[in-house]
């Protein structure tokens, strides 16, 4: 129906496929006769979109294979809450598969173990995920269970106790493991404001007044048509948008005016911009979520531990600046590190700069390596490294060293003192294998069916569109020697956010003199 497609949607790399109105099919939901869609697929075919007027998207790709995978994904978060929902998107995930409508958690449970596949849940800072892996034959099982648990849950007294009862002991695990909760303190550090500081793990004082309404009142809150998407690998789109329709999906009220699906209207005005925003005209009370990062330090002296914990990280790219985000991608995989002892091997880094310069170097640090977490608006990008205490201001000086090395104009060096402490910046050589190893581990990750299907549904959350893996491909050859040493200097540009937790005194007295040192901001 949708003939004359203007250059803009052909630019857009999406065309119109079909629209349809299904009759009306015997459910345990009651259904909309009328509900109506329109079906977009990508330029090369692979990917299919479907909009309903209520804002719900569902999306798949039909890549063979003896397995398919189906998820459910929620625009919702540890960023979005505020004081009086602090950690619900964790007791949601906590909670999931358990009582709904149609199922007790026995029968959630007996269920998911008759269908012998993978079915898991989980929250993040900016969404809650629900995926399951099964044979082709059970999707319409799992497509069931996933509905239940995201659109009809039963919160229960007894499983709020549970909660209660259970999430502490999780808490003092996490708090337990280094690897674990710095990087929870790094973010709360960097963005003081809220937003992206807000805790991934809901705080003791919370959990104990969290109730069977106010978590009513969150899902509510969250979870509405325009905040959803569904998406599947390995199954056939039609199936995907009946067993939705068969399953309440498309009869979710939207918490704004659904757009007038207007069939005369041959340029699909209402599925794009269903399909480009999801909820960002939602009028439900939402809290204000740009991310605002602030940088800071935090000390945790812990003398007795057998290694100090240094942290060093700056604001970095988010999502929205595609260009950005492969420049820290590359520059992630040309610092590397890892730790003191490897066995090597292919696609260890063990030629990345933080193993030749510092690992290779200092007998002292236990480990060194580059990391960047990446958000739809901002990102933290930077090094942790640990060592043996009292030695925690030698080594903050050693990793921002590094830090200011790849933001270098290329031919200056250090002093005689620090041979290694090179202040080049990086090398064609250097970049073009940091590239060649990025692209590795992107197409390895992609091998996987439930990474396939997170990529899937994450990137038609965010934009709306599906970057194929050959445009990230192109994406990163594009990046040079001159870009890494453009994204580092942008770095230091920045406040720095730095954390130790061991032996800090060291670090704690020296840090803004080595920091200024480095011309890096506290």
């Amino acid at each position: 129906m949708f003939k004359n497609a203007t250059d803009r949607q052909r630019a857009a790399g999406y065309r119109f496929k079909s629209t349809v109105t299904p009759a009306a099919k015997d459910a345990s939901i009651p259904l909309n006769s009328k509900t109506q869609y329109v079906t977009e697929a990508s330029a090369d075919g692979k990917t299919l979109v479907t909009a309903f007027p209520n804002g719900l998207r569902i999306t798949s790709e039909a890549n063979p294979g003896h397995f398919a995978a189906v998820g459910v994904y929620v625009d919702a978060g540890s960023r979005y809450e505020d004081g009086s929902t602090s950690g619900y998107a964790h007791l949601m995930d906590r909670l999931a598969f358990r009582n709904s409508e149609r199922f007790t958690s026995a029968e959630a449970m007996a269920a998911i173990e008759k269908l012998g596949g993978s079915i898991m849940s989980s929250s993040s800072r900016e969404c809650i995920m629900y995926q399951a892996a099964v044979f082709p034959q059970d999707v319409p099982t799992a497509v069931k269970l996933l509905a239940d648990t995201t659109l009809r849950p039963k919160f229960l007294p007894e499983d709020v106790g549970e909660l209660q009862a259970t999430v502490p002991w999780e808490l003092q695990d996490v708090e337990s493991k280094a690897d674990m909760f710095l990087p929870e303190k790094l973010h709360e550090a960097a963005f003081r404001s809220g937003t992206l500081g807000n805790p991934l793990l809901c705080p003791i004082s919370q959990l104990h007044s969290a109730t069977v309404d106010s978590l009513a009142e969150y899902h509510e809150r969250w979870y509405r048509p325009e905040r959803i998407v569904v998406a599947a690998i390995g199954v056939d789109h039609q199936q995907l948008i009946n067993l939705c329709i068969d399953n309440g999906f498309a009869d979710l009220a939207p918490s704004h005016p659904a757009p007038a699906a207007d069939q005369s209207n041959s340029n699909g005005s209402w599925f794009r911009k269903i399909l480009a925003t999801g909820g960002a005209n939602s009028r439900i009370a939402v809290p204000s979520c740009k991310s605002v990062y602030t940088g800071g330090t935090w000390f945790d002296s812990k003398p007795d531990v057998d290694f100090t914990q240094v942290y060093l990280g700056f604001k970095s790219a988010g999502i929205d600046d595609e260009h950005g985000l492969y420049v820290y991608a590359v520059l992630q995989m040309l610092l590397g590190g890892g730790g003191s002892f490897s066995a090597g091997g292919p696609g260890k880094g063990m030629y990345s700069r933080l193993y030749t310069r510092v690992l290779n170097q200092h007998a002292w640090i236990e480990s060194c390596v580059a990391f960047h977490h990446c958000y739809t608006d901002a990102g933290l990008f930077g090094i942790s490294a640990s060592c043996r205490p009292r030695n925690e201001h030698a080594l903050f000086d050693v990793i921002a060293t590094e830090i200011e090395a790849v933001a270098a104009t290329s031919g200056k060096r250090s002093s005689f003192r620090r041979p290694y402490a090179s202040q080049e910046g990086a090398s064609l050589f250097e970049v073009k294998r940091a590239k060649n190893q990025l692209k590795s581990n992107l197409l390895m990750n992609l091998e996987s069916r439930m990474v396939q299907l997170e990529d899937l549904g994450r990137q038609i959350q965010v934009s709306g569109r599906k970057v194929p893996a050959e445009a990230m491909i192109q994406h990163i050859e594009a990046i040079t020697p001159e870009d890494i040493r453009k994204g580092a200097a942008e770095l230091l540009a920045s406040p720095a956010t730095v954390l130790a937790q061991g032996y800090v005194d060291g670090i704690s007295q020296f840090c803004p003199q080595v920091a200024a040192n480095h011309g890096i901001k506290l």
